[in-house]
């Protein structure tokens, strides 16, 4: 009888350790970590590096890709980290169970003290990682370590790839989504000064301004003649590089709006962004233009762009000094050479469009008031007494642009302009037609008609034919890949320009018209559009 309880006793001590070796809880697991860390950190972007929602998360001190190695089950596994002077030990994550050959990948997203804005040099700061788990010793746990450049508050990397790396000017400019963080309307003193601009510039004429473009226009030429009025120097000796070649770091120092202001100078980037603090603050929808040498700033009203070329204030070996009519006038036609690049695909041009990048997560730094700067602004601002213009006369027959940022996809991609909507199959009953472009008035559009044929003038008998289906007439002419012609009905005429190409389903036409009292108005935007066409 002993002898089979003895023989059962160690059938159940056999079995529980039998299961144990299968579940192998706490140990047997040996942990593999790849970490993917952030080569630098703007203090400046502090808030974007800390919410994951900004820009999608793609902004992290580090992301581990963590693995169980080993035979066993690891139980309640945990990840933290520590930024030794910034960052205490703090718990990123709790994995829970990882099983044998199981990975996960965690992201941390440091919420720094917003003192780190107060941050005036640059330095190399260390990031300690461990992961344990349930039952870990001392001597199991995981560290990991690594290093990264912290840099001071004024500094702003154009790209976080390395010099050897830039092989475009759209690597270069990698980072152009983090310049809203160095746009400060929420500033006192921005705030301050923008109060004084109205009042004592534009003599108080402010109303209106976030609806009206005229009034947009006219306050966006008194704040050029602020800082004309007060002599402000363009420090152009140190402003974007001329050409990759020319490119020897990719951090810039960077003024901010208040320092620019209270300074009285500015690099072409620096002054971009002090004017996109001012128009916001004013209630305005800021915009920076960036080109390959160049930026300046301007701003957007219902679909449409205004530039100034803020640089015209002059600086020293620079000649005269432009007024705000001929700063504007340079603007608009810099903004045209901007337009015909972006609808061309050229790279190094873009558009900062500020507050769309604020609804995304990229905001700005907190500022804290001070005296000796509002001194400094009511200084400035005794260049200002009895000065002040109302612009009025210079804002009419104004000529804004339509700028376009987006493409439609495919063969015979073309721009599309701001503003206008895309209605993909905007017509079951004619599946030729696989998308619509249409402007804000709908007195314009562009159509893509995908149609299955084997040439060119074959596919347009076709489009002939299902136009007379629904009652319309189409007349066209056709020269290699270029047609035009107009459609109509008993009420209205529809001419139209454009390409046909093979396409993905026998060939494709993208025509871009107007209604014909409306054609003249659009001539330019439909010049532009089909000008896009690649």
């Amino acid at each position: 009888m002993k002898k089979n309880i003895l023989s059962i006793a160690l059938m159940v001590v056999g079995l529980i350790l039998l299961i144990l070796s299968f579940m192998g809880i706490g140990k047997g697991g040996n942990l593999e970590i790849k970490i993917d860390e952030a080569p630098l950190i703007m203090p400046a972007a502090h808030k974007v590096y800390a919410n994951p929602d900004a820009l999608d998360g793609q902004y992290y001190l580090f992301k581990a890709k963590i693995t169980n190695t080993g035979s066993g089950t690891l139980e309640d596994v945990v990840v933290r980290y520590e930024v030794p002077g910034y960052i205490e030990w703090t718990e990123l994550t709790t994995v829970g169970r990882m099983i044998p050959g199981q990975s996960v990948v965690v992201s941390c997203y440091p919420v720094f003290d917003a003192k780190i804005t107060e941050k005036t040099t640059e330095s190399v700061e260390k990031t300690n990682i461990e992961v344990a788990w349930d039952g870990a010793d001392d001597g199991d746990i995981l560290r990991e370590a690594f290093t990264f450049k912290m840099l001071n508050r004024n500094e702003y990397a154009y790209t976080n790839m390395p010099l050897d790396e830039i092989l475009s000017w759209n690597d270069f400019f990698d980072n152009q989504v983090l310049l809203p963080c160095y746009v400060t309307p929420n500033d006192p003193i921005v705030k301050y000064y923008t109060q004084v601009v109205q009042e004592k510039v534009l003599r108080g004429e402010a109303a209106g301004i976030s609806n009206s473009p005229e009034e947009g226009v006219r306050f966006l030429m008194g704040l050029y003649e602020a800082t004309r009025l007060a002599h402000m120097v363009y420090s152009a000796t140190r402003g974007m590089p001329q050409s990759l070649q020319d490119i020897q770091t990719t951090v810039q120092h960077l003024r901010l709006p208040r320092e620019v202001i209270t300074g009285n100078t500015g690099l072409c980037i620096e002054l971009s962004l002090l004017y996109a603090s001012v128009l916001s603050s004013a209630g305005m929808d800021p915009v920076i233009y960036l080109v390959p040498q160049h930026a300046y700033p301007g701003f957007k009203m219902g679909g449409q762009y205004f530039a100034i070329e803020s640089t015209g204030v002059g600086g020293e070996g620079l000649g005269g000094t432009l007024s705000a009519e001929q700063a504007f006038r340079v603007g608009m036609g810099e903004l045209d050479t901007l337009i015909m690049a972006l609808q061309n695909g050229m790279q190094g041009y873009s558009v900062v469009d500020i507050h769309a990048l604020n609804q995304q997560g990229v905001v700005s730094m907190n500022l804290e008031d001070n005296e000796f700067l509002r001194r400094k602004v009511d200084e400035i601002a005794q260049n200002f007494e009895g000065r002040g213009r109302s612009f009025r006369n210079a804002t009419q027959n104004l000529q804004p642009q339509q700028a376009s940022v987006a493409r439609f996809p495919g063969p015979l991609s073309f721009a599309i302009p701001s503003g206008w909507q895309t209605y993909p199959y905007p017509a079951p009953n004619f599946p030729l037609l696989i998308a619509q472009v249409i402007s804000p008035d709908q007195a314009a559009s562009v159509s893509v008609y995908d149609i299955p044929a084997n040439s060119a003038q074959n596919a347009m008998v076709q489009l002939v034919q299902y136009f007379a289906q629904m009652g319309l007439n189409l007349q066209y002419s056709i020269e290699g890949n270029r047609v035009q012609g107009a459609s109509s009905n008993y009420a209205a005429v529809f001419q139209w320009k454009g390409r046909i190409a093979p396409g993905p389903n026998g060939y494709r036409l993208v025509a871009i018209g107007a209604d014909q009292n409306y054609y003249q108005h659009y001539a330019g935007t439909i010049n532009s559009i089909y000008n896009s066409i690649n």
